[in-house]
């Protein structure tokens, strides 16, 4: 391979500055060379790296997205990162030179998928804890696309670990909200909008909808994000403009428009709780999800944080026994902490708790919406809101499915809002989230049966990326490193 090797490029950019740590502020004058130069180290990196033949032997096959949906005493062959055969023990030989693994008394799920999180906030060292959490493929909800692409890049190249992003770049945003953020950043010395400003845009009209929106299709993005809009008509222009480019359109209930019309308007997927707490209006909710093919991700586990109060996050985070209080605490990025400490302030400056009271009655009526959506067979997306305070990445989904199982959907629908429906979403489900040959091997390799007990998907026996094997000792390994990393900062 012509040229220096890929971990010394990346060396080199980064030196041009990080924004988040772990990502990269591209210098205006040097972007094409350097866009190019990393786009041909890691093609020819990618080529070069190839995954060995694999026979997982005797495992019991968990597909949400198949009919049926068990199968017992199966071998999965993979081969060059795919799945190519799968079928009885007894039926499916093992080619000559491929690595035979005894899955017997094991459990194969597919990847898991968290279809929501913001590496703004996680940053790079969140990767590899994904990944070893069984979590594959992340659907990012807004954030700096110039780190996500070049993450992407080192991942294509073997160098970096952690899932495949799917990502709508900058996140959109009513210029009413931008403008109260530079009001509170005031009294943080400047701090809030030089985090959240930069991965923001405003979209005040129809012409600054088509001007932002032809932007992100020429960024190559994979939907679109909104959090905020100023009025009906920005946000049916935002929805126009972007059916016009092809984009399916994730984001907050709008708030200018009834929840009813917002489910009839033509937006994809509805993010968050809806604060609705009269039942006929909930049911009617309901059917117009269903009729429409609407997603809903009601990110349970952050509304769930959002209820502790500030003192109480504070001990959780940065007590003596913090380390104790979460697993995920042990690889919290400091850049992530230092959001979670402005945040937490924020919440201790409410001395009468008034947030966090509010908080539990939405926490209640998300999960009555929950349970009400997934009795009429609305499509539910498990996703966290990873990166902010107290959602840990990767271990906050397994936490997401318990709390849907709780709320209602059965354990093999919990799974299938974490496997097959965020695959179906981002218009992968042709080669992603199923065990079915011509699938990418993305698998999770369980040691119980996650259809008994949702909390199994926990008991992670390994995990392949891409039909990259990564046993129990492996996983570990990925955490140490992002440990003693994190710690080192």
């Amino acid at each position: 391979m012509i040229g220096p090797p890929m971990n010394q490029v990346v060396a080199f950019i980064e030196e041009c500055g990080a924004c988040p740590p772990g990502g990269i502020r591209w210098p205006r004058a040097a972007f094409p060379a350097l866009c190019a130069l990393v786009l041909a180290i890691a093609s020819a990196s990618a080529a070069a790296v190839q995954s060995p033949s694999v026979a997982l032997v005797g495992v019991t096959v968990v597909d949400p997205g198949a009919d049926p949906v068990l199968r017992l005493d199966q071998t999965v062959l993979v081969d060059s990162g795919r799945i190519t055969a799968v079928g009885g023990r007894r039926e499916l030989a093992v080619p000559s030179g491929a690595r035979r693994v005894d899955a017997r008394g094991k459990y194969l799920i597919p990847g898991l998928w968290d279809s929501h999180v913001h590496f703004m906030n996680a940053t790079a060292a969140a990767l590899p804890v994904f990944v070893a959490n069984g979590v594959t493929s992340v659907r990012e909800m807004g954030g700096f696309l110039d780190s996500t692409r070049s993450w992407q890049a080192r991942m294509r190249g073997g160098s970096l670990v952690g899932p495949r992003i799917v990502t709508p770049g900058g996140m959109l945003e009513s210029p009413r909200y931008l403008a109260g953020v530079r009001e509170r950043s005031a009294r943080l010395d400047g701090r809030l909008a030089q985090r959240v400003l930069p991965y923001r845009a405003g979209i005040g009209d129809s012409i600054g909808a088509r001007l932002v929106i032809d932007s992100m299709k020429a960024l190559n993005v994979d939907f679109l994000k909104f959090r905020t809009v100023s009025s009906p008509q920005s946000y049916f222009a935002l929805l126009r403009e972007a059916r016009r480019a092809g984009l399916k359109v994730a984001g907050h209930l709008p708030g200018v428009v009834p929840a009813l019309v917002a489910a009839d308007s033509g937006q994809d997927d509805i993010e968050h709780a809806l604060l609705n707490a009269d039942t006929a209006l909930r049911r009617a909710l309901a059917r117009k999800f269903v009729e429409r093919r609407t997603w809903y991700t009601p990110t349970l586990v952050a509304s769930r944080t959002v209820t502790i109060p500030g003192d109480s996050a504070d001990l959780l985070v940065f007590g003596p026994r913090a380390l104790e209080a979460a697993e995920g605490r042990r690889y919290a990025a400091p850049w992530m902490l230092e959001w979670w400490r402005m945040q937490i302030d924020e919440r201790k400056a409410d001395t009468a708790n008034a947030a966090a009271s509010q908080a539990i009655r939405w926490f209640a009526e998300s999960q009555s919406d929950v349970h009400a959506f997934a009795a009429h067979g609305v499509r539910i997306l498990a996703g966290t809101d990873a990166g902010s305070v107290l959602v840990y990445p990767g271990f906050s989904l397994h936490d997401e499915l318990g709390l849907l199982v709780r709320a209602g959907l059965t354990p093999e629908r919990a799974l299938w809002s974490a496997t097959t429906g965020p695959a179906e979403f981002a218009g992968l489900s042709r080669s992603v989230g199923r065990i079915a040959p011509g699938f990418v091997a993305d698998l999770v390799l369980l040691e119980a049966d996650p259809l008994e007990s949702i909390a199994n998907t926990r008991r992670i026996h390994a995990v392949m990326l891409g039909g990259h094997l990564y046993e129990r000792a492996a996983l570990d390994s990925l955490l140490a490193k992002v440990r003693r990393d994190v710690e080192s900062r």
